[in-house]
């Protein structure tokens, strides 16, 4: 953090002692805040292309499915990329919240009445999430009565154990090739398997279809706009599951349509979060002097530990500079849209140097931004990607309520989503029913 001393007062006796204030100053040099896309948009001009399209307005009211549907109807390649994109890294952090529910559940607190059929569901989430002891589990549900679990169960067997690629429909689920612009069209509802020795059922979630489900927007933003690739990559980069391996990547230089109204104040920024998620955190520190972020992560790290007060008050700073900067673009008025604006640096600075912090080693220190990120992730800086990437950590660490209440958030912005919450649930019901009494379960 950098500081500079106000002496406030100088001299002693009956005035007092000397008093010297530290104050803080913004680590993020001038023209880095101009550059940002926030400031830059403050004119109407450079803000014209996207303003007034139903697709962006739809955007900013985070109705994800009406904004992907109207920038197909608008042909914007890019937009269209981005906002497939988006579900792709949603899919996936669906996909390891579920995984990592299921291992808790049935791993960590697996009981004698737990359906013959939770073999498969450890083993597929023992390779998403690369934890051999628990992919070794397939293969074991040939005995199931459930058919369709026999299927998969032999299908991620046969992948796992020569895998060439990674299929498109790794479990083998019945996705339609689709359009750009238009969402998948197949039976991702959970399934209800009978429990061992005792009457009852409990519904369960593949995390193998939420996988697949990744895959196709994947697929469908890099049809919508193949010059996009190297974005694409750099954006999913840091929401990648531990199976998949990170893409190494040069500046891709993401264009406003990928950074506006995004986590994001500049394609630094991007490629920043990009370099963390490859654990590359030399390349990321060498941004400091084009990305916001790497500046306040290199200027917040003292005694090689990542200051994490410095980081919160530096998010206050830079979002505080960034309405200042564009009020100076209009001539020195505010304007309705500034705070909301801003809002998405103040969120997004936690998030990447939450990034960073974990890239280092810090978990403590990357905790305590992800946590204070999620109380700025607020109105319109709301992001789905986010909200499912805190809910899988808080599977992870069996904190099912938090994770109920982010998942329920998006039932409506994500279809399929109940996959994720079937063992969520299951999860939230083995811990109540473990709790002693009066221990709370989360």
């Amino acid at each position: 953090m950098f500081l500079i001393f106000a002496l406030l007062a100088a001299c002693t006796g009956d005035d007092g002692p000397v008093v010297i204030a530290p104050v803080v100053t913004a680590s993020v040099p001038p023209e880095i805040v101009a550059a940002s896309w926030q400031v830059r948009m403050a004119k109407a001009d450079v803000r014209a292309p996207f303003e007034g399209r139903p697709s962006w307005v739809a955007w900013y009211e985070t109705r994800r499915p009406d904004a992907l549907a109207a920038l197909a109807s608008e042909s914007d390649p890019a937009g269209l990329a981005r906002a497939h994109t988006e579900y792709a890294a949603i899919y996936r952090q669906s996909a390891l919240l579920a995984a990592n529910a299921i291992l808790q559940v049935y791993g960590a607190d697996i009981q004698p009445s737990d359906p013959a059929e939770t073999a498969y569901l450890l083993g597929v989430s023992g390779v998403l999430m690369k934890r051999p002891e628990y992919a070794e589990r397939l293969g074991q549900s040939g005995s199931s009565a459930v058919a369709e679990i026999v299927r998969r169960d032999a299908a991620w067997q046969a992948w796992a154990t020569a895998p060439v690629g990674l299929p498109d429909e790794p479990a083998g689920t019945t996705l339609v090739q689709g359009r750009p612009g238009e969402l998948p069209v197949g039976g991702f509802a959970p399934m209800d398997l009978a429990l061992v020795g005792e009457p009852g059922v409990v519904s369960a979630g593949d995390p193998g279809d939420l996988f697949a489900l990744a895959r196709w927007h994947e697929a469908r933003a890099r049809e919508a706009d193949p010059a996009s690739a190297a974005v694409i990559d750099q954006f999913l980069n840091p929401f990648r599951l531990p199976l998949e391996a990170r893409v190494p990547d040069g500046d891709a230089l993401a264009s406003d349509t990928w950074l506006f109204m995004s986590a994001y104040t500049s394609a630094a920024d991007m490629f920043f979060s990009s370099l963390v998620a490859q654990g590359n955190v030399p390349g990321a520190e060498a941004l400091a002097g084009r990305s916001a972020y790497a500046a306040i992560a290199t200027g917040c790290s003292t005694s090689g530990k990542v200051d994490v007060d410095c980081v919160i008050e530096q998010s206050a700073i830079l979002g505080s500079a960034i309405e200042t900067a564009m009020a100076a673009q209009t001539g020195g008025a505010a304007d309705g849209f500034h705070r909301p604006f801003s809002n998405y640096a103040r969120a997004g600075v936690l998030r990447a140097v939450d990034l960073y912090a974990r890239a280092r080693g810090e978990d403590e220190a990357s905790g305590i931004l992800r946590i204070n990120a999620y109380d700025r992730n607020i109105d319109n800086a709301i992001d789905p990607v986010f909200i499912l990437f805190l809910a899988a950590w808080d599977a992870g660490n069996r904190n099912t309520t938090r994770a109920t209440e982010l998942v329920h958030q998006n039932l409506r912005q994500v279809p399929g989503l109940e996959l994720a919450r079937a063992p969520l649930d299951a999860l939230h019901v083995r811990l109540s029913r473990n709790a002693a009494p009066g221990v709370p379960t989360h």
